[in-house]
């Protein structure tokens, strides 16, 4: 298997016209190097390695998974943002309207964000940093019991912030249609539940809290894919006004967010 490069900066090419001016950038590219008699692999090969591609939306957790693995070992690669009522494209690649994706060169797109983990740890970016999961019924629990009063208060929020799956008004359109049905409310109204919601997740995180091992990882271990899982759902709440963030938990998600390079949204924050 050939060696994907290393490096703090992923790629983030945004779909449409940026695909549309880089494809014919490099059909420009090609033919100028035909013209002087040398071929198409030869010139892709001197245009560099062909990376990784990585389809996501900046608002889901289970692509912020994905995210963390390539930062976490600086894995250089392409960072897809899909526009949210884009089926095509996901359909076309693994079957089905789901992200994330990762194309791996040469290789067949497949979806899955833990499969995704797995995989770049094991193959990219020397040994494998993870450890696994630990199974904690204490965290099972606070999943659980933490799941509706997270998808009330994150869902209509990240519908209202300008990230680049929400750029178009028929992308916003489709995911206000989808999600509403599933919470089973309007987003308005979801809002209007803002001081009950918030005073509920207050509570819920000085309990998560309490199961922290450190400000740097779960479990005393190490990082590991419980810390995949957690960060994941932990920073889709900095876009929310009102919280009472325990220190150490704090601390945790804002060293996450540097070293696995997934920006925090607190600049998008709203009550």
């Amino acid at each position: 298997m050939a060696a994907v490069p290393t490096s703090k900066t992923a790629t983030a090419v945004a779909v449409g016209v940026a695909l549309g001016i880089a494809a014919a950038s490099l059909y420009a590219h090609l033919s100028c190097h035909r013209r002087h008699g040398r071929s198409a692999a030869a010139a892709v090969a001197a245009s560099g390695p062909v990376l990784p591609k990585l389809y996501i939306y900046d608002h889901c957790p289970f692509c912020v998974r994905a995210r963390m693995i390539f930062g976490l070992k600086k894995i250089e690669h392409e960072l897809i943002f899909l526009a949210n009522h884009d089926e095509a494209t996901p359909i076309g690649l693994v079957g089905a309207k789901q992200v994330p994706i990762l194309q791996p060169p040469g290789q067949k797109a497949f979806p899955e964000s833990m499969d995704i983990v797995r995989y770049v740890d094991a193959h990219w970016g020397g040994p494998a940093v993870l450890r696994d999961a630990s199974g904690r019924d204490d965290l099972a629990q606070w999943l659980k019991d933490s799941a509706k009063t997270m998808q009330l208060i994150n869902q209509p929020r990240s519908h209202a912030a300008p990230l680049a799956e929400f750029a178009l008004a028929r992308s916003r359109d489709y995911y206000r249609h989808k999600k509403e049905a599933y919470i089973g409310m309007s987003f308005e109204d979801a809002l209007a539940r803002s001081p009950q919601l918030v005073a509920e997740l207050n509570v819920l995180l000085h309990r998560l809290a309490g199961l922290f091992h450190s400000n740097r990882s779960f479990n005393p271990e190490g990082l590991g894919y419980d810390d995949i899982d957690l960060f994941g759902r932990l920073r889709g709440l900095t876009l929310v006004k009102g919280l009472k963030w325990p220190p150490k938990l704090r601390q945790y998600v804002d060293h996450m967010s540097v070293i696995c390079d997934v920006p925090l949204l607190d600049a998008m924050a709203k009550y």
